[in-house]
């Protein structure tokens, strides 16, 4: 080899490790654009989300019935909350002696759920086990907990609406916490 290929072989070796380099950052910023990482700060998704796990969201998605998403609080103090979609515009919700409704159908849960205080309390003290029939309009949802018995949810402030969710869940980050 002479000195002219010796160069040329350096510069196509450079060259290589720059578009990697630049492939790797782009590949950053493109995923930094429709995923985001959560950490989950309650344990009000158990039995299927644990506090402290770590998740990717997605931030451009169709919202559907079971979809895990990350809402925006309706106080508007910028909390976000890890909640489940139950249902969505058009569809009748209540909860009536705890029992969630929709469609005048018991709710169907394809996900795990967590209820052990068997109590029930009045509307006036709480709207966990009573809430009065609600249609759902245009991008409007109505989100609960997991743990049925612990959390706020639309049981309590109502149904969110779709600029309020900021992302899906789509995958957990095995052994971190």
């Amino acid at each position: 080899m002479n000195a002219n290929s010796l160069r040329d072989a350096g510069r196509l070796v450079l060259l290589k490790i720059m578009l990697l380099v630049v492939g790797l950052v782009m590949g950053f910023f493109i995923l930094r654009i429709f995923l985001f990482p959560f950490s989950i700060t309650d344990d009000t998704m158990n039995p299927n989300f644990q506090k402290g796990e770590k998740i990717f969201l997605l931030r451009f998605f169709s919202p559907e019935k079971g979809d895990v998403v990350l809402v925006e609080s309706p106080r508007g103090n910028g909390e976000l909350h890890l909640r489940r979609i139950v249902a969505r515009e058009g569809d009748i919700v209540e909860v009536q002696k705890g029992e969630i409704m929709v469609n005048n159908a018991p709710m169907q849960c394809t996900w795990k759920i967590l209820r052990k205080d068997e109590r029930l309390f009045p509307m006036d003290f709480s709207m966990r086990d009573y809430f009065p029939a609600v249609k759902l309009k245009r991008n409007e949802y109505f989100i609960l907990c997991d743990n049925l018995d612990r959390g706020m949810d639309s049981r309590f402030f109502g149904p969110v609406h779709m600029k309020q969710l900021k992302g899906r869940y789509i995958y957990t980050f095995p052994f971190m916490k």
